[in-house]
């Protein structure tokens, strides 16, 4: 996530042009294997196999590296190596940006002393960033008074998070949370999980982001907010929802989803503390909410 952030601070500085940096992320974009992709290439896995796995994310908060072992198709040697071959693709943006002829060496030391002043990332921060540490991360934007759910909430945006970058899009950058007392949304995809622990769930956009999203995860072109984007939206927060009670489940608390639904134009009030996540996307903004009961 650590390109997102300091790639965002360099267009705000006018350190770089935006074609700049969409050069930069392209050329990373090539050279960035997905695991999958490195299993075929290796000859570890087939296609068949590779989709296999994908097909178990759906339904199983897990590693494609764990499922593919416990599927038999990899080793715990062949991971490794697929793994270690993986980092070395994973080019960070100070170097691209040098490698393209924008930045100097000096010129990216001296940026990146300014970026961390600016910034008010820890050295420890910016590591965590850098790693993609997603636990680490949420726990650096998301901030709870909630002491009662604050656990659950936490794990919650951290499934999130995962699957945002499993099954949507790895370019995303946090903002801080904020605790809120009412949302105006254009869209709105939600769900309300009850149960012992009551919880509300969405996330929120204006139509092109939403139908972006939808296309994404229905691979198909949804132009606009048509029922297939609709349906789309709702199958991936059924999802992510499941997965998450499919996790409480295996801790012994048994909850359940109510069915998911698209609103357009309206405006949430919470009961109890309500928290927005802004998450930037490569191809727009959501805002994700959590709550314990809201009032539409």
């Amino acid at each position: 996530m650590f390109n997102q952030y300091f790639g965002n601070y360099l267009l705000e500085k006018k350190i770089i042009t935006g074609e700049q940096l969409k050069d930069v992320l392209e050329a990373q974009k090539a050279i960035r294997v997905k695991l999958g992709v490195l299993a075929i290439d290796f000859g570890y896995m087939s296609a068949e196999q590779v989709n296999s796995v994908i097909r178990m994310q759906t339904i199983k908060d897990s590693r494609f590296g764990e499922i593919a072992i416990k599927e038999g198709y990899l080793t715990e040697e062949k991971l490794e190596e697929l793994l270690h071959s993986q980092k070395k693709s994973n080019v960070l943006l100070g170097q691209g940006l040098i490698d393209k002829g924008y930045f100097t060496f000096e010129k990216y030391e001296d940026v990146l002393i300014k970026y961390k002043e600016d910034s008010r990332f820890t050295s420890e921060e910016i590591a965590i960033l850098k790693n993609n540490d997603i636990d680490k991360i949420v726990s650096m934007f998301f901030k709870v008074e909630d002491n009662l759910n604050k656990e659950t909430y936490y794990e919650y945006l951290e499934l999130f998070i995962r699957n945002l970058i499993r099954f949507i899009d790895g370019e995303i950058m946090l903002e801080k949370s904020e605790m809120i007392s009412s949302y105006d949304y254009e869209y709105i995809a939600m769900q309300q999980i009850q149960g012992p622990l009551h919880i509300f769930t969405g996330f929120a956009g204006d139509e092109k982001t939403m139908a972006k999203f939808a296309s994404i995860y229905a691979e198909e072109e949804c132009a606009e907010m048509n029922d297939m984007a609709k349906d789309s939206l709702g199958e991936f927060i059924n999802c992510q929802n499941g997965l998450f009670l499919s996790n409480l489940s295996n801790v012994g608390m048994e909850l359940e989803l109510c069915p998911q639904e698209i609103r357009e134009k309206g405006k949430i009030v919470s009961v109890e503390k309500m928290y927005k996540i802004p998450c930037h996307l490569s191809f727009g903004k959501i805002d994700i909410i959590i709550s314990t009961q809201v009032i539409f």
